[in-house]
């Protein structure tokens, strides 16, 4: 499955509103990764992607105009990130599994093959100045 939240406060939907405790969820993702130095605060992003077993093929994201953050949640073995280097000669594997991590999904990148149980992600992206 795939669903992308806009950017917008848990506040504005109020607390009945479906994605409610997923925007809390986002919203305390993004302080774990200020606090540990993985972002600025207040990292901007105009929408965040959440994804379950989902495993893109190489791609790269023309429409996102800064780097992004990337987490993986789940029970599974493998489902690493992998994004080329600038230039790309060089791949870097990048574990997301329980952790957040920065990306530019403006280079090819794409999801390894992942086994064992279900694979939750969320993307934090930018596609606006």
């Amino acid at each position: 499955g795939y669903l992308v939240l806009t950017r917008r406060s848990p506040d504005a939907y109020g607390t009945r509103h479906p994605h409610y405790q997923l925007r809390l969820l986002c919203d305390e993702v993004l302080r774990f990764a200020a606090a540990h130095g993985v972002c600025d605060p207040g990292f901007e992003h105009s929408a965040i992607a959440l994804t379950r077993n989902f495993r893109g093929s190489p791609h790269i994201d023309t429409f996102d105009v800064a780097e992004q953050l990337a987490v993986g949640l789940g029970e599974y073995e493998g489902g690493e990130l992998v994004v080329e280097e600038e230039g790309g000669d060089a791949l870097a594997v990048v574990e997301t599994r329980n952790a957040v991590a920065r990306v530019d999904g403006r280079r090819v990148h794409w999801v390894r093959a992942f086994s064992g149980g279900d694979r939750f992600s969320l993307i934090f992206y930018c596609t606006e100045d």
